[in-house]
């Protein structure tokens, strides 16, 4: 299940229980401030429980900001052990970085399926 995006939670209510994406190659998030033109970028804590295991380094200009105003962040999990991990996100205007955000669901960084096996 390459190429999943770890969104943000939408909607109300009772929510059924979905299974935790795995390896996703990107997240989206809303940012108030990201037109402003002291953010710099954003920073992604990969986290395995409470201990950061990671933190990616985002420019704002490696960003892109979708048509409902969510902005997306391209994520590569490939360097990380096969696991259950969880994001969060600051936003970055030079030295000064917001709060953490809310960590997202869980998410699974587990081995690739192997190529299409070739009979001969």
């Amino acid at each position: 299940d390459v190429g999943h995006d770890v969104g943000r939670a939408v909607g109300g209510g009772a929510a059924a229980q979905v299974p935790a994406v795995k390896n996703p190659s990107a997240l989206t998030f809303t940012s108030a401030d990201h037109a402003n033109a002291a953010v710099t970028g954003y920073e992604v804590d990969i986290l395995n429980g409470a201990t950061v295991v990671q933190t990616l380094v985002i420019a704002k200009s490696a960003t892109t900001v979708l048509p409902n105003g969510d902005v997306k962040v391209t994520l590569n999990v490939q360097p990380i052990a096969f696991g259950t991990y969880k994001l969060q996100v600051r936003t970055v205007a030079g030295a000064v970085k917001s709060d953490n955000s809310v960590a997202s669901d869980d998410w699974v960084r587990s081995p690739g399926a192997p190529s299409k096996p070739i009979v001969q």
